[in-house]
């Protein structure tokens, strides 16, 4: 498996996902003549698998947007305290 689990990583206050392309983000790094490394987690503080076991090599776009901002509502919840404010939408 590529990348951490979401169980394994702890956000800050600021967040930047980043998706891959068809053939991931190691090949995008790759083709980047100004970035010297090609392993993602040498280039981001957390490469983060939001799919893993998925049984397939692809995963479209909007289908991969919505399942990993889905796995990342709890932990951007909890580094931004969203539970606590969630009476000001009551």
């Amino acid at each position: 498996m590529k990348g951490k689990t979401i169980d394994e990583i702890s956000l800050h206050r600021h967040l930047l996902v980043v998706f891959g392309g068809l053939k991931g983000l190691e090949a995008s790094l790759e083709s980047d003549e100004k970035l010297t490394a090609n392993d993602p987690s040498l280039v981001f503080d957390h490469y983060v698998n939001t799919c893993p076991g998925q049984g397939s090599g692809t995963i479209r776009t909007e289908e991969a947007i919505l399942v990993s901002m889905s796995a990342l509502r709890p932990v951007i919840a909890k580094a931004t305290h969203w539970e606590s404010m969630s009476s000001f939408t009551e």
